[in-house]
Parts: C-alpha cells; sequence; structure tokens
C-alpha cells in the first residue's frame, strides 16, 4: 500500500543555538490537558444480556472516550484523528500510555492502556460458524516510532480473549522493533471451544513508557463476525482517512477584520482543501465514489456547494486524495465574527448503517480576533533550556494593534522555572526589528488551565505590516504545547541565538517541525481598558465553554458584558443581576464572544467564549 505521508521520523528533534550553546527539544506529551476525567466505569448494557454478533467499530465520531455501546469505560485509551499516521477510516483508537483523564500511569516502562469490549454472545456456536475477528494496527503516532522492546523495557501490544473459566489468554502479541509502521490488519480466528461461550469478551493492551506518549500505538476497523475466514478481509465500505486540511491559505484561524481588509479575500483562502479515502473491497471490480463539498457559516446559514467529483477507486486503493477548492464559494463578508465548517462527504450507496458516518468528515475554522497557526490540539511539547525566544511572523492587511499572547502550556514534573516573558518586534528585512516594542513577564501556576492562557501587554502593541510575537523563558521552563499536524511558512518561525539589541539582529530561522500553539490577539484599534494582571484573571472561570447559553461565572466581579468579535457590546448584564454567578446569554446567536468582567477595583477580565446553537 501506498501512504501520502512519511512513515519513518525522529521522535527527538533538536535545533542549535550556536552563540548560546543550548538547545529547545520536542518531546513527547507528559499529559494531555484537552481529554477530561470520564465518568465513573460502568456497564451500559442490561445486566444479563450481551453484545450479538456482528460487533463493529471503526471509531469514527468525537474525539475522547470509546463507544461504552462496545467497550468497557475507561482503560486509557483515546479517540481520535490527530496521532494516527494515514488510518484505515477517520477516526481511531490510540493506545497513548496516558489514564482516561489525560495523565500519566508513573515513571516506569510497563502495563499502560486497555481496550476491553463488552460482554458478547457467542453461546451455542461451533467451530463450524468461522468467527473472527479482525483489527488494523499501527506501531508509532505523527511524532514517531515507539522505542525498542527489550526483556527490561517492555514495549507492546497485545490481543487477548476471554475463556468459559474466566481467565483471560493472549492470543496475538505485537513487540516494538522501534519502526514507526504503517496500519496492517490481522485476523485473528475465535474457534476455540473456550471462547464460544455467552459471555465473551476481548481486550487489547500496551505496554510502554508509562510516563508519556513515547509509545503510542493505535487500532482501527475492529470487526467480529461469523462466517469468515483467514483471508475474508474485503468490505463494501469507502472511508474518508486524514483530516480535513485547513479552510485558509496560511494560517488556521485569524480576525475577522483583519480577513476583511485584505484586497482579495478569496485569496487567503486555501488553494485546495482536502482530506484521502479508502476502498476496503478488494475486487476484483473497482468501485465508483461520488463525493461533495459544503461550506457553512455556523449555526444558521445554509450550506453551500463547492466541490463536487467522481471517481472509480482500483480494489484495496489506499489513501486517495479528495481535492477542491472553497474560492470557488468565497465567505460572506461582514463585521461579525464567524465559525465556518468546512465538509467533504463521500456518496457510496452503502447500506451498512456501522460504516455510514465514516462518509464524513468536517473541519471549523474560527474568524474572530485572533492568528493562529495551530489546530487547537497538542501531540508533542517543545521545551527550552535557555533564555531564547521562539517568535512566529504575522502579516497584516491593516494596520492593528496586539492585546497579548494566547499560549498553551503543559506542566513539567522538571521545570526548574515557571516565569516566562513574551515579546513583540516590526519586521526588517524578514527578520524582528531591534530590541522588543514591548514585553510582558508571567509567572505560570504550578498546574497550567488546561487550555490557552492570556498573557496581556501592559497597554496594546500598534503593529502594521509584518510583526514578530513570541516567547523567551528562564531555565527550565513549563513545555509549550506542539501541533504536529499544521505547519508554518518557510522562515515564519525563527529563534533568537544571543541576546536581542539594539544593534544585534542574533535571529535564525527554526527547523521545528509543527506549530507552537499560541496565538497573538488583536483589538481592531479600539481601546482597551486596563486589564488586570494575568495571575489575577487566572483565578476566574467561565463554564461550560462552549455553553448553549446558560454561562457560570466563578469569582467576585461587579458587571458582565459580552462583546462580539469585533468588540461591540453584544449584552450588557441587568443592573439587577450584576455580579451573579449564572448568565442568561440564550437570546445571543451562536458564535465567538468575549465575556469581559469588570472587577471591583475598575480593571477588567475578559473570557473568550462560545456560544453553541
Amino acid at each position: 500500500m501506498r501512504y501520502s505521508k512519511q512513515l519513518h521520523r525522529a521522535f527527538f528533534l533538536f535545533f542549535l543555538l550556536p552563540l548560546v550553546g543550548h538547545a529547545q527539544t520536542v518531546a513527547p506529551l507528559e499529559a494531555d490537558p484537552s481529554r477530561t476525567a470520564p465518568t465513573a466505569e460502568r456497564s451500559v448494557r442490561a445486566r444479563g444480556t450481551a453484545l450479538a454478533l456482528p460487533v463493529f467499530d471503526d471509531f469514527t465520531g468525537r474525539e475522547g472516550q470509546p463507544n461504552t455501546q462496545v467497550w468497557l469505560a475507561r482503560g486509557g485509551t483515546l479517540v481520535n484523528n490527530r496521532f494516527p499516521v494515514a488510518p484505515p477510516s477517520r477516526g481511531v483508537a490510540t493506545f497513548d500510555g496516558l489514564n482516561a483523564s489525560g495523565q500519566p500511569y508513573g515513571s516506569a516502562v510497563s502495563d499502560t492502556d486497555t481496550l476491553t469490549s463488552q460482554p458478547i454472545d457467542l453461546g451455542g456456536l461451533t467451530a463450524s460458524a468461522q468467527v473472527y475477528l479482525s483489527f488494523f494496527w499501527q506501531a508509532g503516532s505523527v511524532v514517531g516510532a515507539p522505542s525498542l522492546n527489550s526483556s527490561s523495557r517492555p514495549v507492546y501490544l497485545s490481543l487477548e480473549f476471554l475463556d468459559n473459566t474466566g481467565i483471560w489468554r493472549q492470543v496475538w502479541i505485537e513487540r516494538s522493533t522501534r519502526v514507526q509502521t504503517a496500519f496492517q490488519q490481522q485476523l485473528i480466528p475465535v474457534t476455540d471451544s473456550r471462547y464460544l461461550h455467552n459471555a465473551f469478551q476481548f481486550r487489547f493492551h500496551s505496554s510502554g513508557n508509562q510516563a508519556n506518549t513515547n509509545d503510542a500505538w493505535s487500532i482501527d476497523y475492529v470487526y467480529l463476525n461469523r462466517d469468515r475466514s483467514a483471508t475474508n478481509n474485503s468490505y463494501r465500505d469507502i472511508a474518508t482517512s486524514t483530516p480535513l486540511t485547513s479552510l485558509l491559505k496560511t494560517y488556521t484561524a485569524m480576525p475577522v477584520w483583519q480577513y476583511n481588509a485584505s484586497t482579495s479575500p478569496t485569496n487567503l483562502l486555501n488553494d485546495n482543501t482536502s482530506t484521502t479515502i479508502n476502498n476496503f473491497d478488494v475486487g476484483p471490480a473497482n468501485t465508483p465514489v461520488t463525493w461533495t463539498g459544503t461550506l457553512q457559516v455556523l449555526p444558521s446559514n445554509a450550506a453551500t456547494t463547492y466541490l463536487n467529483g467522481t471517481s472509480s477507486l482500483q480494489p484495496s486503493q489506499q489513501q486517495f486524495a479528495v481535492t477542491g477548492s472553497i474560492r470557488n464559494t468565497p465567505l460572506p463578508i461582514s463585521d461579525v465574527g464567524k465559525r465556518v465548517r468546512h465538509t467533504i462527504t463521500l456518496l457510496t450507496n452503502e447500506s451498512n448503517q456501522r460504516t455510514l458516518p465514516n462518509d464524513t468528515i468536517s473541519r471549523i475554522t474560527e474568524l474572530t480576533d485572533y492568528y493562529a497557526y495551530d489546530d487547537g490540539t497538542p501531540e508533542a511539547t517543545v521545551a527550552t533550556s535557555a533564555l531564547s525566544y521562539l517568535v512566529y511572523r504575522f502579516d497584516l492587511n491593516k494596520a492593528d494593534q496586539v492585546k497579548g499572547l494566547r499560549l498553551h502550556m503543559l506542566p513539567s514534573p522538571t521545570a526548574t522555572s515557571r516565569v516566562l516573558t513574551i515579546g513583540i518586534w516590526d519586521e526588517k528585512d524578514g527578520k524582528p526589528s531591534g530590541v522588543a516594542k514591548a514585553t510582558q513577564a508571567y509567572t505560570a501556576p504550578a498546574s497550567p488551565p488546561a487550555n490557552y492562557v492570556d498573557i496581556n501587554f501592559p497597554a496594546p502593541v500598534p503593529v502594521s505590516g509584518s510583526f514578530y510575537i513570541g516567547y523567551a523563558a528562564s531555565g527550565n521552563f513549563l513545555q509549550a504545547a506542539l501541533d504536529y499536524n499544521s505547519t508554518v511558512p518557510a522562515n515564519y518561525i525563527l529563534v533568537s541565538q544571543g541576546p536581542v539589541t539594539a544593534t544585534s539582529n542574533n535571529w535564525s530561522a527554526s527547523t521545528l517541525q509543527g506549530a507552537i500553539m499560541m496565538r497573538p490577539v488583536l483589538t481592531n484599534n479600539i481601546v482597551v481598558t486596563a486589564t488586570a494582571d494575568a495571575a489575577t484573571a487566572a483565578t476566574f472561570s467561565v463554564y461550560p465553554n462552549p455553553s448553549s447559553g446558560l454561562v457560570q461565572v466563578q469569582g467576585s466581579y461587579r458587571r458582565a458584558t459580552v462583546l462580539d468579535a469585533v468588540g461591540r457590546a453584544a449584552w450588557v448584564q441587568p443592573a439587577a443581576q450584576a455580579g451573579q454567578a449564572s448568565l442568561n446569554l440564550n437570546a445571543l446567536p451562536a458564535g465567538a464572544y468575549v465575556l469581559q468582567l469588570e472587577l471591583p477595583n475598575g480593571l477588567k477580565v475578559t473570557k473568550r467564549l462560545i456560544l453553541t446553537e
């Protein structure tokens, strides 16, 4: 099979700072803050009942816990489409070495994640029923290969069956050879009489580093049924696979007013947006498929079609590119912030309800008040061991002001310092010019928030043309999140190689792969009232977020105002409700907003808020 991504990557990436003598390193996640603690483990099946054949799951759905209709709750695996390389279908179950809450199990190399099926009724069947279990597996992830298996450091993925005496018996194991593999299919017979009982279960189990996601494995397209054989690997299914590319050409998000200010906003859209699809039919005939692409400004705008296509796929054809230009359906120009969903849907005439969900893939892009190169989810971390700036370049379509930097930090058990400094520069000759126009120090809490933290300059910083913004950390700092599934234009991420002064220009292009998760927040030149310091702002929380309209505020404040994407007041708290913990925002349309809280001392705390349908 051919795959569109390089399958072998160095796991640790280094870029040297020759004038400093230190390096910044990429490392696996030591925690995944995007995951929340699951509900208490329970069986969703009524007592005394079991699943009937066939049993199928291709993990197509929202990121998070596996489907508890098929699997026992908990176990530590993560359903996602960001860690696999060229998966068979959209979404896999990744054994990432972190527990169900996204926290490390410990520091040893030992047992990590499990994925256990609900009980399955195989009672009354015999070997002649030809029950087989099939699945696809992959060693490693987009970050790299797992470490080498050894007797003292066991790194493997195994499969076990529950026999009729209640004993789990290993029926398959794959030990790591320190190679990132393509997905490979495995078929295992379930014909032994010990397994043909009315409470049969199977479970996948991994072993590896318990402290991070280094030793990751993924499985996909799990299928258990009767009347099969060791060569029965053909299915009438065509599935979407790799994540849909960004709506925007350069960024993954940008301020709506900067989009509108372009002399040709349509040219800011991606030349082509694409995914890949896989044909599970082994033939011998080709399989016809048709697809369509749609674009919708959420929540209620009608979807418009930007793509129609058709092809005849060869038997078992893998990672066939489906591509179209969103420029055929440009976005409407308005001052209102937007959440835009673009989608590709396959029209395959399939009748199997279990596989229909993998025919659709979509992505949401925000045009609000910030720029981003990342997709919002981390797969690795980047850490600095010297006082050296990492900065991004951004190109403006009109003069603006930068309020601050939104940075996604992750905890590090080896951090010796939690102090960082953000800085902003004008551009000159493709590099930051002289000393920073403004800086702001920030002391991170011992446990960073589970998402981005806003670090604001003392006053908004005027910028025009192009500017650079980034951070530096002293000593061994908390790690910044790194998105491995996004890219930054060449020479748009730089690193300082020594002291940054008015006369020195010690900057060089970074060889870092992926996108550091830091986002400048702009104001559209709207005057911003003095804001509380970051430590004070961190004591306030707004939940749920996203919200359907009823929002809770944790923290003491005087008055609340909701601003739209261009800074206009969309909702002002009635005087009779001033300072209340509950906000009823049901009257506002779905979209991206800023909740502004006025404190008793007159300072303001702002929180980004998403309202859904």
